[in-house]
């Protein structure tokens, strides 16, 4: 409510209060100064005298407060026509006690919280009441009801009129310094309250910029979250393609291993008969009587020599495709390594860890390819070995025919045989050192490939817990969102206030 329209409702209501008292008072009078002329006890001209002044002050009371409820000049005008009656009423009565009139109507005065109307008042009526004294004392010499005048009825009317006016003016005055000192504490706090008000304002205001400014950043931050755990899934779903790759790989070296443990127990069985067959040209060379019969036997080892031989180029040649396949694996095994780098490096400070586990595996593909390229070269001089063994075998395989038809010439053929079946032994334990040296780079290509195995695995639980680390940042964002789109609610309902 506004202060115009305050002030507006109190005038309103202490003018209306006052009428009505006014009113009571008035029909007090008239009815009782009637019931005096009836009785004889006052003449018609004062009963019309105070009729009329009581019905005029009335008139003019209700004509000004219809006109307008909140008039200011109200309280003068009901001031002075109640004056009047009560000096006409003082001066003309015919009881001792009217002077009491004058409590009941000027204590209302005070409502107005105008001390210089209250005292106004105060001049008037103890003018009136010594006025009246001096009327009683001077020219009537009675008291109003005609008894004995006694100065201690005098005093004590006097006495009580001036004393209770200066108590009103007294009560006045102090009342409105009291009120405005009211007022005064009430303007000091509503002066705080509003800059309290304003603070507040302001540090609402600041939290809404504050919290929309947090609102962007949380829609940012769950954005990150979104792309590094997207990245992070990439990262998963490729380790994932690694760890089937390195499955694969892993059963092709065992499958190499296995070949390599059967070339090596063939090497062990053309060992032996290069042995044999040293022994058979030893044996031909003091016997040749028993050339012909040693000759069959040499035969159908070398046939065994050939198979064998044959056996270890056919065995060579699966090796150095199984070697291929190893290779292209470790080439995709170092490209995934080097994608998941980029994904990391994408993922920032979250995919640093992934980053050193990404190196780790393109270090591991490249020994595996180094080994690999170690392998290839040993298969190339062990198919060049088998070569040599081969044609070696089969130049026995013809001197041995020849035997059947040069028996002549025998003695210089297996002079000829000795030495190439030398040669051949050397051959031969040249390609079980080799065997064992590819023994040992499959051995090391399985630990490689285990260890491999294991980091792969570990990259896998590691960016499984880093991807549901992620989607919980990322509710926790969304929450983090809702919790600032309540705060910024709450502030807009202040906003009301600004």
């Amino acid at each position: 409510m506004s202060e115009t329209k305050k002030a507006y409702n109190r005038e309103k209501v202490v003018n209306q209060f006052l009428l009505v008292i006014i009113t009571i008072m008035d029909m007090f009078l008239f009815v009782g100064y009637f019931s005096d002329y009836s009785k004889g006890n006052i003449s018609f001209g004062f009963l019309m005298a105070v009729e009329l002044t009581v019905l005029i002050s009335m008139i003019s009371d209700y004509a000004v407060f219809l006109r307008q409820k909140d008039s200011k000049i109200f309280k003068h005008v009901s001031v002075t026509g109640y004056m009047v009656v009560y000096t006409i009423a003082l001066l003309g009565a015919q009881n001792d006690l009217v002077f009491a009139m004058v409590f009941p109507l000027t204590v209302i005065y005070i409502l107005y919280f105008d001390y210089n109307l209250i005292l106004r008042i105060a001049v008037v009526y103890s003018v009136v009441t010594v006025v009246d004294l001096v009327y009683l004392g001077a020219v009537k010499k009675c008291l109003p009801s005609g008894a004995e005048l006694n100065s201690t009825s005098l005093l004590l009317q006097g006495a009580t009129v001036i004393v209770y006016l200066i108590v009103l003016c007294g009560t006045t005055k102090i009342s409105n310094r009291n009120n405005n000192d009211k007022i005064s504490n009430l303007k000091e706090q509503r002066e705080k309250s509003n800059q309290l008000l304003e603070d507040v304002l302001q540090v609402a205001q600041a939290v809404k910029d504050n919290s929309a400014k947090a609102g962007e950043y949380i829609d940012i931050l769950s954005q990150n979250v979104e792309t590094t755990a997207q990245a992070l899934s990439g990262i998963s779903e490729g380790n994932a393609h690694s760890a089937q790759s390195i499955e694969k790989q892993t059963v092709m070296t065992e499958n190499i291993h296995g070949m390599i443990e059967r070339t090596k127990e063939m090497s062990d069985q053309m060992l032996e008969l290069a042995r044999k067959s040293g022994d058979a040209v030893d044996e031909g060379q003091r016997t040749m009587d028993t050339l012909r019969e040693q000759s069959g036997k040499m035969q159908t080892a070398n046939r065994h020599v050939v198979s064998s031989v044959e056996q270890l180029i056919e065995n060579a040649r699966e090796v150095d495709e199984i070697t291929e396949q190893i290779f292209a694996i470790s080439s995709q095994t170092n490209l995934l390594a080097l994608n998941a780098s980029i994904e990391s490096a994408r993922a920032g400070e979250a995919g640093r860890g992934f980053a050193v586990v990404a190196e780790e595996i393109r270090v591991l593909a490249d020994e595996t390819r180094k080994l690999t390229e170690n392998i290839q070269k040993i298969v190339q001089q062990l198919r060049e070995n088998a070569d040599v063994a081969k044609t070696t075998v089969d130049n026995v395989m013809e001197n041995s025919t020849e035997e059947h038809s040069l028996i002549g010439s025998a003695q210089e053929q297996f002079y000829d045989i000795g030495e190439r079946m030398g040669e051949l032994n050397r051959n031969v334990t040249d390609i079980y050192g080799k065997i064992e040296e590819i023994l040992d780079s499959n051995n090391v290509i399985v630990d490689s490939i285990n260890q491999i195995s294991a980091v792969s695995e570990e990259v896998s639980a590691n960016t499984q817990q880093a991807v549901e680390l992620g989607e919980d940042t990322s509710r926790q964002a969304r929450q983090a969102q809702e919790r600032m789109e309540e705060l910024l609610q709450t502030v807009e309902t202040i906003e009301k206030y600004m």
